[in-house]
């Protein structure tokens, strides 16, 4: 059998079970034919073969985001929304700017006119103005304006937003969130927490039929562009099944998807292969699990803590009192009603939760659904985990329970951590303790939230450096070998595909993203800066990369 295409002269980590390296790889009808020696591998060649050189550059499984959000992300900073994330604009006046221009362009387009935001963020840009839907209303008097929050768990809207919406005093709130009211009841133009969220956003938010494919594709390619071929979607919409399978059936995708419904939204998933809603399942796109916000954001302040907020000027800027303690979305005994219902329907569960006192709950509601409703392989998760402690790793590790780490808060967020919870801080995603237990855990960028770059997450993740310099919790620091692993084979394990992706053996997909230089030879500040070359998926290049920059603003 003679591959379709060979790379050599490169430097291939292969991050199979021993962790080898080999001179070349050969790929053939989307799958890997073979790994090893230049000799080996150049036996597969035929008359038709592309031969690549590669000119000494190394060549990894493509990267695994564990928790993304593409079928979200492409409507929160696509072509009809105003992206007004640090990251982007730098400074609060640029993001002002941008708002004023957008409502201008609005205004002048007349009735229907709609202006939905993204990436308010007081905490990278405290001099930006106390937001309220008074505010709002006051920047943009007739003109509809909702403004999310970075996290996504909390969004504003004006007057003539609530007022299009049909939101009022007598709106209910949507599930486990809320719209926020004054001391009378009306409508303050605040949400907290999806759904409410997604409500007060806003048409713009929502990307209709006829524009689901190009603005999906567009995501996909974004992601491909930092080396990522697979990503989790852990806030999917049942609306969109029959979206992602005219999708497949009209492109190719850059990027797999392993999608995980949210929970509220029908009072019943069905067990998977049961629902026509969601056709058959590809490894291009997959539904694999359940989402549930157990708690919120350390940035909104309903994350559900053993501590409280410090007294400090980063506190007082998102609007907290010195002391302040969030609390969780659910019960023990609710979060245990949705786990049992989903869980015993055979999906995977995969919790949100940052605060300690969450996580207690989340690991006793996971121990007694497995008690209750056994299975050999659950693959229970819990995600984000800021604030779990090294005790709690071990009971989750006792339980078989896995951690998608996210760690890229140190490297953005990291002094403002310290401002905001002191010296709890230290231990905040701490990769260091799972991998101290031997459990396989993920990185992830929770994509908008922060710029999709799994090098930098490794980078985050072995130096846990904050950008004034300072290190937090140096003893849960974790090596390069687990910091690969961590966005390949065992993110991809998370995601129940590394029987297929994850490592570059024979048999699995051809997903490979081509590196300049050796993650194994560079020092750690400099990993988020390496540039990626190409992106393959199936065995065909869909992606030339572009350098991700390591930007600590």
């Amino acid at each position: 059998m003679n591959a379709t295409t060979i790379f050599h002269n490169a430097t291939v980590l292969t991050v199979d079970k021993d962790f080898g390296t080999a001179e070349a790889i050969a790929f053939k009808d989307g799958k890997i034919l073979a790994v090893g020696s230049t000799e080996h591998v150049m036996t597969t060649a035929g008359p038709d073969t592309e031969i690549l050189d590669l000119d000494g550059s190394t060549v990894l499984p493509g990267f695994v985001e564990a928790h993304g959000h593409p079928t979200a992300e492409m409507n929160f900073i696509g072509p009809d929304a105003v992206d007004i994330r640090a990251s982007l604009c730098g400074n609060a006046e640029a993001v002002i700017e941008k708002l004023r221009t957008a409502v201008a362009e609005a205004e002048a387009a007349g009735p229907g006119a709609w202006v939905a935001a993204f990436g308010w963020d007081p905490l990278l840009l405290p001099e930006l103005p106390r937001i309220s839907g008074a505010w709002l209303t006051e920047f943009s008097p007739t003109v509809p304006l909702s403004i999310m929050h970075y996290s996504a768990h909390s969004a504003w809207a004006n007057d003539a937003a609530l007022q299009s919406l049909g939101l009022d005093r007598n709106s209910e709130d949507p599930g486990a969130s809320q719209y926020l009211r004054d001391e009378t009841g009306e409508l303050t133009g605040e949400a907290l927490e999806i759904p409410a969220v997604m409500n007060v956003m806003g048409p713009k938010m929502h990307a209709g039929a006829e524009k689901f494919s190009e603005l999906l594709d567009f995501e996909l390619h974004r992601m491909a562009a930092a080396g990522v071929t697979t990503t989790g979607d852990l806030a999917f919409h049942p609306d969109s099944y029959p979206l992602m399978q005219e999708y497949q059936r009209t492109h190719q995708p850059p990027a797999r998807i392993r999608s995980y419904e949210m929970s509220g939204i029908r009072e019943c998933i069905p067990a998977p292969g049961t629902d026509p809603l969601m056709g058959p399942g590809t490894s291009m796109f997959r539904p694999t699990g359940v989402k549930v916000w157990t708690d919120g954001s350390p940035w909104v302040g309903n994350i559900a803590t053993s501590f409280g907020y410090e007294d400090s000027v980063q506190t007082e800027s998102i609007g907290l009192s010195a002391g302040h303690q969030g609390c969780s979305n659910y019960t023990e005994e609710q979060l245990l009603a949705i786990c049992r219902q989903h869980y015993a329907n055979g999906w995977q569960m995969a919790c949100h939760v940052h605060g300690d006192i969450a996580v207690d709950t989340v690991l006793s509601v996971f121990e007694q659904v497995q008690r209750e409703f056994p299975r050999a392989d659950g693959r229970l998760r819990m995600e984000h985990c800021g604030s779990i402690t090294p005790e709690q790793v071990r009971r989750a590790w006792d339980l078989g329970v896995g951690i998608s780490f996210f760690v890229a808060h140190i490297h953005y967020y990291g002094d403002i951590l310290s401002g905001l919870f002191g010296d709890n801080a230290e231990a905040w995603t701490p990769a260091g303790a799972a991998a101290e237990v031997g459990m396989r855990f993920s990185l992830h960028n929770d994509p908008p939230v922060t710029p999709e770059s799994p090098l930098l997450n490794m980078q985050a993740a072995i130096l846990r450096q904050t950008p004034s310099g300072k290190v937090l919790g140096p003893e849960f620091r974790i090596g390069i070998i687990d910091a690969i692993k961590a966005q390949t084979i065992d993110a991809a394990w998370q995601l129940f595909s590394d029987h297929e992706v994850g490592s570059l053996e024979a048999g699995k997909l051809a997903d490979i993203v081509v590196l300049e230089r050796n993650p194994l030879d560079v020092p750690a500040n400099e990993l988020g800066n390496i540039r990626i070359l190409e992106t393959w998926v199936d065995g065909r290049r869909v992606q030339a990369g572009i350098p991700v920059k390591a930007v600590a603003l």
